[in-house]
């Protein structure tokens, strides 16, 4: 059925408005110096406070809508501490003042930007009698942060005095709302023509133009923000809308601000119902993707579940047979195993439970029926208008994604490889590396692992071998992305891009890696490492300098050793490492197939000879990513792994 597109987008309002104000908030909390505490409600003394009855009305409102609500009181800038913040960082929807006491305007910015580094998303009504488009981008900027301008864009004193009556123009002294707004929500400086053409009519070098655009832009912000201290730590992306004639509000990190006016204190209107609305419309006008939507849906559903205690999740049998999974042996039961083991345990157990979550999720009544009339609703329409170049493909996902046909969008090298990082990998977890585990050696070389996950479950300490299959970084996006052919990795603003299959020969480097103390990792802060020898002539031979191994003339021998004194029954491939020992002085080679293109060299086994003086210490490799089931399963396949055995590990008592 054909949907107008009037009529979806006022479906999609409904939709927006609802998931994220009526079925989102269940608490409330009140912040204004002139309204007193909820206990002070009743019996404040005559005159102590100007707004009782506004906070009677709202508070009163909240209430009939079934919400827990609470009222503070933060009159002098010492209420506003890190326990407070917190305890409003737990309320669903905020009503903040704008001028807290003595603060000023100073404790509400500071309460927003707290929010927005949050991991808890906060809804805030803004509630004020300055609600203009400078109070806007006050927030705005506040919520961002400010980094220090580096590099290129620093002027030089020596610019900056030949430029003085430039900037002194009132183009470039007084602020621009709208310039401001492009400047902080998409890193624009609209004024940079008119500011080209005015150096060079005061005869300035063009190559001036950038640092002394992102010059103005500074100094309308220190204009604006006073004596504001801004975070410098990190810069938030932020969204806002700053028409006045229109519901103004800013979404930035973890919390959506909606600006509202405060009502006349001759208002005979209900206050409570006057806030809730203006609320809905700052949603509707916002507009969030229907990706955002869906997850909205998810999140409320997440808060309704009673994951810890409802007994379909967690009876008392299965929790008695957890405790076995969990402790594999007698000495686990008894402590005696590695903190990389426990962590391990723990977050494999983890993922089975998000796991039931996730299927409980994907049938949920609420998120299915939205995600599915929004998306079929958007479908029936017709295809819309967008750059030339641009099929239907790319032009409904435009429209999905609510980017306007007029912005610049590069599908090859941002989007792709955006979407194909979010689809191919993840971060790593757990304790031992496992089949698509990600490691990143000396010399930036790339690894993937390509032994099956059973050969890779930590049973004993001794060496273990792993097949590794060479990762080459690609500087620029494929033509097409094929499937078994490229590992992406990253989030969407820092993709880095593998090639795992040669591009001429079209089969897969392979090597193998000695662990000498079989596939758990290390944790140094946030690093996660691993360490081991290539198993080459000279790594084999190291391992057997640290391990003991017997002598042996060749690689084969050696390999057999380290076989036999830690990996029994073990079927990994080892025909990378059954090759030749190199000359001395000669460059190894991953696999003999691969020579025949170019060569390449292992990475390094120890910098520091000193230190290392017979090559025996093991190579440190960097854990940086762990590639989903399905894309793990296609490069073990493609390493010739697939008739390898594979084991289903029972639970046993």
């Amino acid at each position: 059925m054909i949907v107008e597109l009037s009529t979806y987008e006022a479906r999609f309002a409904d939709a927006v408005e609802r998931s994220f104000r009526d079925d989102a908030i269940r608490t409330a909390v009140l912040i204004d110096d002139q309204f007193p505490d909820y206990l002070s409600m009743r019996d404040a003394a005559e005159g102590e406070f100007t707004e009782i009855e506004r906070a009677r009305n709202i508070y009163a409102f909240m209430q009939g809508k079934g919400l827990i609500c609470d009222v503070h009181n933060w009159r002098a800038p010492s209420n506003a501490d890190l326990h407070l913040l917190d305890k409003a960082r737990k309320s669903d929807l905020i009503l903040l003042d704008y001028q807290l006491g003595a603060a000023g305007v100073k404790a509400a910015l500071k309460i927003l930007r707290h929010l927005a580094v949050s991991t808890h998303f906060n809804l805030v009504v803004l509630y004020t009698a300055e609600a203009s488009p400078k109070t806007a981008l006050t927030v705005a900027t506040a919520m961002r942060g400010v980094k220090p301008a580096a590099g290129a864009l620093v002027p030089s004193a020596e610019l900056l005095e030949n430029a003085e009556e430039v900037l002194a123009d009132e183009r470039f002294s007084t602020i621009d709302a709208a310039g401001l707004r492009a400047y902080l929500t998409d890193g624009k400086t609209p004024w940079v023509a008119n500011l080209g053409q005015a150096l060079n009519d005061a005869q300035i070098p063009p190559q001036n133009v950038k640092p002394l655009a992102d010059h103005v832009a500074r100094q309308w912000i220190a204009e604006l923000m006073d004596d504001y201290e801004l975070a410098t730590d990190a810069e938030l992306p932020v969204g806002c809308a700053i028409d006045a004639d229109q519901p103004m509000w800013v979404h930035c990190g973890s919390c959506f601000v909606a600006i509202v006016p405060k009502l006349p204190a001759s208002s005979t209107d209900d206050e409570g119902k006057y806030v809730w609305g203006r609320l809905g419309a700052a949603l509707r006008e916002w507009r969030p993707n229907i990706y955002r939507l869906i997850l909205s849906e998810i999140q409320n559903a997440l808060e309704l579940e009673a994951v810890a205690h409802h007994e379909n999740w967690l009876s008392d049998e299965l929790a008695l047979g957890l405790g076995l999974y969990l402790l594999e042996s007698e000495e686990a039961a008894r402590g005696t195993v590695s903190p990389s083991d426990v962590e391990g345990a723990a977050q494999s157990l983890i993922d089975r439970f998000v796991d039931i979550i996730r299927r409980r999720l994907a049938t949920h009544e609420r998120i299915s029926s939205t995600a599915i009339d929004l998306l079929g609703a958007r479908l029936s329409n017709a295809v819309g208008q967008a750059p030339a170049g641009e099929g239907a493909r790319l032009i409904r996902a435009r429209e999905l994604a609510h980017v306007p046909a007029d912005q610049k969008v590069d599908w090859h090298k941002k989007v792709l490889p955006s979407v194909n990082a979010f689809m191919v990998s993840d971060a790593f977890r757990g304790g031992h590396i496992t089949t698509g585990t990600v490691l990143c050696g000396p010399g930036d070389s790339f690894w993937l692992c390509a032994s099956p996950s059973c050969d890779l479950v930590p049973r004993e300490e001794g060496p273990i071998l792993v097949q590794l299959m060479r990762l080459e970084k690609t500087g620029t996006p494929p033509e097409k992305f094929t499937s078994g052919e490229f590992v992406v990795l990253g989030a969407s603003n820092d993709v880095m891009m593998l090639r795992a299959i040669h591009a001429k020969i079209r089969q897969p480097s392979l090597t193998t890696l000695v662990l000498p103390n079989g596939t758990r990792v290390n944790r140094e802060g946030e690093a996660v490492t691993i360490s081991g020898w290539i198993a080459n002539g000279d790594g084999l031979r190291a391992a057997s300098v640290v391990h003991g191994f017997p002598a042996a003339p060749d690689v084969a021998a050696l390999a057999e050793a380290v076989m036999a004194e830690g990996n029994q029954g073990q079927d990994t491939a080892l025909a990378a490492a059954q090759e030749p020992a190199p000359a001395s002085g000669s460059e190894p080679e991953v696999v003999a197939i691969e020579a025949l293109e170019r060569p390449l060299a292992e990475p390094p086994q120890q910098a520091d000879d000193q230190a290392d003086p017979k090559g025996a210490l093991p190579t440190k490799f960097m854990v940086i990513s762990q590639l989903r089931n399905a894309f793990a399963t296609r490069f073990l396949m493609a390493a010739g792994q697939h008739q390898s055995r594979v084991g289903v590990d029972f639970v046993d008592a």
